[in-house]
């Protein structure tokens, strides 16, 4: 049965349910006030009827009853034992059954009592009373009685016509719920039309149509917002699906790759193809290439891997200035053609990291001294992240093009910033937020020359948001990316630690420790 057919049921249920108790309530109350009326006048009957004295001359032959009262009642007078000795009526089936009237019923029954009919077809009220004989004092039974038909027939007549409004009242009744139930659910079978449509696969679909205030109005919009949820999720999925396809492809071919030339080589050498040592050098550098070249996929596999699980790294107090400047050195060494910089940066001028809590309206008092750029970190994972950020600038930009990196403190927030800036042609916009998802490379090719295998940048985001940091790209002033990381700062206790172990070799860790070339005053 549908809801509406539901509701209709319950409600004429209810309504028939209710004009039942009211038919038996209000026919028992008018039932109980006819009898109370019929009562008083018996009682009035009864004495008018004892008023006048009982001679026991009276007998059914020669008896003078008949013109005391009206013959709407039943008088009568019996002895003791309950024998009638006079009555006003002639003979008849219709008239009450005194047979159990007694001297004891006037001791019982002090009230009026119903008694039926000689033939049990009417009943009668009945009062009875004792009196005595005039001159004897003989104790006899005065009987007053009258007809209950007339209260039987309204009764009866009450029943009908309230039986008969009830049921037009109940026909009604359900008729105005069921157009009522279906002008009012027909909101409800369209959102279930839609969310069918919806489940066919049609994901455009939305309910609308309905006020926002009603309740169907309210649940369109729930539902709306949950198929936007849901819709999103779908997209995500299949976007993750389609990255996780396309870097199973380029996974196949990185690996496939560097296989098919060790074989090749493999192969040449067992088949006395190659016979010269310089020759099976040449091979040899060749196969160990590949062979790096594999270790490089698979490492980075692992990484993210041991990300996914989430293993607790080893955080020590930590200063990215001597980071920064390592990876400026080791990447003068490995692209002399570049012009690489480490420039002091004022982190509380820049806009915060993407993710960073809204402080705008919080009160802040600078502290006198910019705090050191340390924080709580695994330095070897923290310099992998530098690394595959200076190596992805390397790879996106042109030859011979600067590169600076920048690391500074942001006091307002606590966070110490890292930036890696270089001066290609930059990131996309709509493309920024993908360029950390696994699998993803802004270029699908697979060339050697064109990029990696899409996991450097995620295992940067996948290493910053395990030290509870935070990672985005803006554009560069003049054109380019500028990729910025932003780490909490280690806490006061973990920085006079760092201070304690690093006191013997201060002389190293100032002079040794940076770049002689770049001045860093104010970050550490």
């Amino acid at each position: 049965m549908s809801l509406a057919g539901r509701i209709s049921a319950l409600t004429v249920l209810v309504m028939a349910l209710g004009l039942a108790l009211a038919g038996v309530g209000t026919l028992a109350i008018i039932r109980d006030a006819q009898l109370v009326e019929r009562d008083i006048e018996i009682e009035q009957a009864m004495r008018a009827f004892t008023s006048e004295p009982v001679t026991r001359s009276d007998s059914p032959e020669q008896c003078d009853l008949a013109q005391r009262m009206p013959n709407t009642y039943f008088l009568g007078v019996a002895d003791a034992f309950g024998t009638v000795l006079c009555d006003n009526k002639l003979p008849g089936p219709a008239n009450p059954d005194v047979s159990g009237v007694s001297i004891g019923t006037v001791v019982s029954q002090d009230e009026a009592f119903t008694v039926p009919s000689i033939d049990g077809q009417t009943r009668w009220r009945m009062l009875v009373a004792p009196t005595t004989v005039e001159g004897s004092g003989e104790l006899l039974v005065s009987i007053v009685a009258a007809d209950m038909t007339s209260i039987e027939t309204s009764t009866a007549t009450f029943t009908l016509v309230f039986a008969g409004f009830s049921v037009l009242a109940v026909v009604l009744g359900a008729a105005l719920t069921r157009i009522l139930a279906v002008s009012t659910l027909s909101g409800l079978r369209r959102v279930a039309s839609e969310a069918q449509r919806f489940a066919d696969g049609d994901y455009d679909t939305r309910l609308t149509g309905e006020h926002p205030h009603t309740e169907v109005g309210s649940l369109q919009q729930s539902l709306n917002a949950m198929l936007d949820r849901i819709e999103a999720a779908i997209e995500q999925r299949d976007e993750s699906v389609a990255q996780m396809r396309q870097f199973v492809g380029d996974a196949s071919h990185e690996l496939r790759t560097p296989l098919v030339s060790v074989r090749g080589y493999a192969e040449l050498y067992r088949m006395g193809a190659i016979t010269k040592p310089e020759d099976v050098g040449s091979a040899m550098e060749r196969i160990e290439g590949e062979a790096k070249r594999m270790a490089r996929l698979v490492e980075d596999l692992l990484q993210l891997a041991r990300l996914d699980e989430r293993r607790p790294l080893d955080l020590q107090p930590l200063d990215l200035v001597p980071l920064v400047n390592d990876a400026a050195s080791d990447t003068r060494v490995g692209a002399p053609d570049r012009h690489v910089q480490v420039l002091p940066v004022d982190a509380d001028a820049l806009g915060p990291v993407a993710g960073a809590d809204d402080e705008s309206t919080a009160l802040f008092t600078p502290p006198p001294l910019t705090p050191p750029a340390i924080v709580l970190g695994d330095e070897h994972s923290l310099r992998q992240v530098i690394s595959n950020l200076i190596g992805n600038a390397l790879r996106y930009t042109p030859e011979g093009s600067p590169l600076e990196l920048g690391v500074g403190v942001a006091t307002r927030r606590r966070e110490a910033i890292v930036l890696v800036i270089d001066h290609g042609p930059g990131v996309p916009e709509d493309l920024r937020h993908r360029i950390f998802q696994r699998f993803y490379r802004a270029d699908p090719s697979r060339t050697r020359e064109s990029g990696g295998s899409g996991l450097g940048l995620a295992i940067v985001r996948g290493i910053v948001r395990a030290h509870h940091g935070r990672v985005d790209v803006v554009d560069t002033p003049g054109g380019g990316a500028t990729f910025r990381i932003a780490i909490p700062l280690a806490d006061d206790r973990a920085v006079m630690a760092l201070s304690e172990r690093l006191r013997p070799d201060a002389s190293t860790t100032t002079e040794g420790g940076r770049d002689p070339q770049v001045p860093l005053r104010g970050l550490a």
